[in-house]
């Protein structure tokens, strides 16, 4: 049988993508959870600052109710003042979280995105088995 998880403290990875057509962006994070309230960092591939190298980091920060998720991303380096907000919801088992993100100073940059925890996705791997991304 698999982990049983109380909170999201963890490896997680993900994806998100662009409502306007652009390409998919993966990332990884490392998430703390303390009585609902969320911390970690995020890393993803440089895929639109080319003054910014190969990969980017960033911060979040957020909070958890139930299986309500929220969190905000900071890049590390960037000066834009419009950082990204998630949204999502949380499975049952704490192992996925499906949502949407969003600039809240840019209607049109906007799209979905989803998380499973790294462990989830090892797993998966191991089977043969297709990672939902």
């Amino acid at each position: 049988m698999g982990e049983e998880y109380t909170s999201l403290t963890g490896a997680w990875m993900g994806r998100y993508d662009y409502d306007i057509g652009a390409r998919p962006v993966s990332f990884e994070a490392q998430v703390a959870e303390e009585h609902g309230h969320l911390s970690g960092d995020m890393t993803e591939p440089n895929t639109f600052r080319d003054d910014m190298g190969v990969h980017l980091a960033a911060r979040l920060f957020g909070s958890r109710m139930g299986s309500d998720v929220s969190f905000r991303k900071t890049y590390d380096g960037f000066d834009q003042g419009d950082d990204p907000i998630y949204e999502g919801r949380l499975n049952a088992t704490l192992t996925r979280i499906d949502g949407i993100w969003r600039f809240p100073n840019d209607p049109g940059m906007r799209g979905r995105f989803m998380m499973v925890r790294a462990v989830v996705c090892r797993a998966r791997t191991e089977q043969s088995a297709e990672i939902p991304f």
